[in-house]
C-alpha cells in the first residue's frame, strides 16, 4: 500500500495529540545546518512540558462510530512501519484541525505534509517520534509525539509531576477505552539573548496531552507556537483524540525467536564470559600471527590480556565490545575493536552498503560462505586533506570485517594500523572465528551490565570514504578536501543525517561546500517546498533562486537552484528517492569570504585550507558536475 492510500484510508476517525520537546540550539555551527523537514526547527527549549496534579475535566472524548482499523502487518523499525504510523498520525492531526495547512513559519502553505518520522528505543522495544510544522487559522505551529511501547515507568514519571506554574489548564480523565490522559496548556515567558531573539521568542503558548493506553503504551503529544505574538488558535481537547485514535498505534512486537542451543557455559555478562571471549580473540589472532602480542597502549609495555577503553563495555550481554585494545606483531602497532551484536541482521542492514562505484568499490566486498554466512570485508580510505601533499584519498591499512552468522548474531572486528601488521585476509579469518559466540542470556531478574546497544553507528569512516571517493570521483583534477561536519549519532536503524563540509581549487576557480545525506527527510522534494523553507532555518544555504525539478528514470528527484547572493553564486542540487532519502550538495565560488554558502573557518579546514585562496566567477564545479555528486550511488545510497 502507497503513502497515499495509506493517508486516504485512514481519513475520517478520531485525532491526536502531541508533547513537544523543543531543544536550545545547539551551538551556533549547527544553527546553520540543513534539515530538510519541518518540526525539526529546534529553535529553543522555551518549554518543557509538565503535566498535572490538579483534575479539572474537560469533557469525556465522544466514542464515534469508526472504521475498523487494520490488523497491523509491519515489522516494528521498519520503513513500511514508519510510512504507516505517519500516514495515521497525519490523518488524525488533520481530523483533529480540520483547518490545519502545512508550513513552516513565515513560510508560504505547501501541499506536502511537513512531518519527519524516526524510530527511537531498542532493539526488542522499539517506539516512534514524529514532528512536523503547520498552520492553523494563520498561527504557525511546530507539533511533536512520541509513542513508547512499554510505557508504565514513563506513565508513573507523568503522574508524580505537579500543574506547572504556568499552567493555565491541566487535568487528568479516563478515556473509552481505560485510557489514562493528562493534558495541559500553558503560556511561557522567559528573557531572550539578545543574539537569539531572530530564532527563539520571549513568549510560547503550549498545549499537550499524555495517554497510557491499556496494552502498556505511551503516547506523548505537544504543540507549541514559534512566534511571541500568537495565541494558541486551538483547545487541549482537540489533540486528546489524536492519542486516542486506535490507527495511531506500533506494530506488535514479533514473537521471540527460540534461543540458538549453545555450548558456551559462561552466561552472558558476567566477568567470566568476558574473559572467554578476550582468550578466544587472542588465540585467534596468535593463529593468524604467531608473535601477536597485547600492548598497555599504542606502543606500549607488552600485556598479557587485552586493555581497551570502556572496560564495562565488555560485560554487555547482548553486545559486548573490546574497545581499541592496542597490539604488536613484530616492531609493528595497531589497535582492534572487536564487538558482536546479539540482533546481527538489524544491525547488518543498518549499515551503508558497500560501495558501487569509484574508489570505494573497489575495497569492499560482501561473501556469502557455506552454511550461509554473511562476510563484509572493508579496506577503509585515507582522510585526505590531513597532511598538505594528501590531496586524494587511497586505500588505507584499517580493516572492518563483518562476519553475520547462521544464528543472527554479528561479528564486527576493526582494525587499524599504521603500517601492515595483520593483513585483510588475516583479519577476515580472525573474524570468522568459531569460538567468538555470544554466550546464553542471564535468567530473568539476573543483574547485569545495561543494553550496550547495536553497533548504531560505528560507521564514520566507512560513510567518509564514499563521500571522499564520490568527491574524487566527480572532480578528478585539482586541489580537494572534505573533513566531516557531523557525524553519524545513531539510533536503531543506524545514522538518520551525516553532513560534511568540502573545499575545491581547479582551473583557477575556488570555493567551499556541504554534502548533507539524510536518511529520510521530512518533505517530498520540489521548487514549491524548499521555497517553503525560512531562509533563518537555513542560514548556510540559499534556497531561493533559479529552480528546475525533475525524475530521473531510477525514481530519484531531482531539484536544482542556482544563486547569486551578495554577488557570489551558489550552486544547490537534491537528489531524493522515492522513499525519501535525501543528498544536498551546496557550493559557491568564494571561499571563506562571507558567502552564503561559507563553511565553517574554525578546526581542521582553518589550518588545512590555503591561504590566500580566491574563487572565480564561477564555483570551481560546473552545475551538472555538483548534480552528480548529490546523485552518486554511493552517497544517495549512503544511508540505507
Amino acid at each position: 500500500m502507497t503513502y497515499r492510500e495509506l493517508f486516504d484510508d485512514l481519513i475520517g476517525e478520531t485525532p491526536v495529540s502531541t508533547v513537544d520537546v523543543d531543544r536550545v540550539i545547539g551551538g551556533q555551527r549547527r544553527a546553520r545546518r540543513l534539515r530538510i523537514g519541518a518540526g525539526t526547527t529546534a529553535v529553543a527549549a522555551v518549554v518543557a512540558a509538565v503535566l498535572v496534579g490538579t483534575t479539572s475535566l474537560i469533557g469525556k472524548p465522544h466514542a464515534q462510530p469508526a472504521k475498523p482499523v487494520p490488523a497491523v502487518t509491519t515489522i516494528p523499525g521498519s520503513d513500511q512501519d514508519l510510512d504507516r504510523i505517519e500516514a495515521a498520525v497525519i490523518a488524525a492531526l488533520t481530523r483533529a484541525m480540520p483547518r490545519l495547512a502545512w508550513a513552516v513559519k513565515d513560510g508560504p502553505v505547501i501541499d506536502t505534509p511537513a512531518w519527519a518520522s524516526d524510530v527511537m528505543g531498542q532493539a526488542g522495544s522499539l517506539g516512534y517520534r514524529g514532528n512536523g510544522s503547520f498552520r492553523v487559522d494563520g498561527v504557525d505551529l511546530v507539533a511533536s509525539l512520541q509513542i513508547t511501547p512499554d510505557g508504565a515507568k514513563s506513565w508513573q514519571a507523568e503522574e508524580s509531576r505537579a500543574c506547572s506554574k504556568a499552567a493555565a489548564e491541566c487535568g487528568e480523565q479516563t478515556g473509552p477505552d481505560g485510557e489514562k490522559i493528562r493534558y495541559h496548556r500553558s503560556v511561557w515567558e522567559q528573557e531572550v539573548p539578545p543574539q537569539l531573539r531572530d530564532r527563539m521568542p520571549s513568549r510560547t503558548e503550549s498545549a499537550g496531552v499524555t495517554a497510557l493506553r491499556r496494552d502498556g503504551t505511551f503516547l506523548n503529544l505537544s504543540l507549541r507556537t514559534v512566534t511571541a505574538e500568537d495565541n494558541l488558535p486551538i483547545a487541549v481537547g482537540q489533540l486528546i483524540p489524536v492519542v486516542l485514535d486506535r490507527a495511531v498505534a506500533l506494530a506488535p512486537k514479533p514473537s521471540p525467536t527460540p534461543a540458538a542451543s549453545s555450548t558456551v557455559t559462561t552466561v552472558a555478562g558476567t566477568a567470566a564470559d568476558a574473559a572467554r571471549l578476550d582468550a578466544a580473540l587472542t588465540s585467534a589472532l596468535r593463529r593468524q600471527a604467531p608473535d601477536f602480542t597485547w600492548t598497555t597502549r599504542w606502543g606500549g609495555e607488552d600485556s598479557p590480556t587485552p586493555v581497551g577503553f570502556e572496560p564495562k563495555g565488555r560485560l554487555n550481554v547482548d553486545g559486548p565490545v573490546l574497545d581499541a585494545a592496542a597490539f604488536r606483531v613484530g616492531n609493528r602497532a595497531g589497535q582492534v575493536t572487536l564487538r558482536l551484536v546479539r540482533e546481527g541482521e538489524r544491525a547488518w542492514s543498518a549499515a551503508p552498503p558497500c560501495p558501487t562505484a569509484a574508489l570505494a568499490a573497489r575495497h569492499c566486498t560482501v561473501t556469502e560462505n557455506p552454511g550461509g554466512e554473511r562476510v563484509r570485508a572493508r579496506r577503509l580510505l585515507t582522510r585526505f586533506g590531513l597532511r598538505p601533499d594528501s590531496t586524494r584519498p587511497a586505500a588505507s591499512n584499517n580493516y572492518l570485517i563483518e562476519s553475520l552468522r547462521p544464528d543472527g548474531t554479528l561479528v564486527r572486528l576493526y582494525v587499524t594500523q599504521d603500517k601492515p601488521a595483520l593483513s585483510m585476509d588475516q583479519t577476515i579469518e580472525v573474524a570468522r572465528e568459531a569460538t567468538l559466540v555470544l554466550a546464553p542470556r542471564p535468567p530473568a531478574g539476573t543483574a547485569t551490565a545495561g543494553f550496550y546497544g547495536l553497533p548504531s553507528w560505528d560507521y564514520d569512516s566507512v560513510a567518509q570514504g564514499a563521500a571522499v571517493a564520490a568527491l574524487d570521483a566527480v572532480s578528478p583534477d585539482g586541489m580537494i578536501y572534505l573533513l566531516p561536519f557531523q557525524e553519524g549519532s545513531g539510533g536503531p536503524n543506524g545514522a538518520t543525517l551525516l553532513s560534511y563540509n568540502f573545499m575545491v581549487q581547479r582551473g583557477g576557480l575556488a570555493g567551499d561546500g556541504e554534502i548533507i545525506v539524510e536518511r529520510r527527510a521530512a518533505l517530498v522534494l520540489s521548487c514549491a517546498t524548499l521555497g517553503a523553507l525560512p531562509p533563518a532555518m537555513h542560514q548556510g544555504h540559499a534556497h531561493g533562486g533559479e529552480c528546475t525539478e525533475s525524475t530521473r528514470p531510477d525514481g530519484n528527484r531531482v531539484v536544482t537552484i542556482v544563486s547569486r547572493p551578495a554577488g557570489s553564486v551558489v550552486y544547490g542540487v537534491f537528489v531524493q528517492r522515492p522513499d525519501r532519502g535525501t543528498v544536498e550538495v551546496v557550493i559557491d565560488n568564494r571561499p571563506n569570504t562571507g558567502a552564503a554558502s561559507d563553511m565553517p573557518t574554525d578546526g581542521d579546514f582553518e589550518r588545512r585550507w590555503p591561504k590566500g585562496v580566491r574563487g572565480g566567477a564561477i564555483p570551481p564545479l560546473t552545475l551538472e558536475q555538483v548534480t552528480a555528486l548529490a546523485a552518486h550511488p554511493d552517497l544517495i545510497n549512503l544511508l540505507p
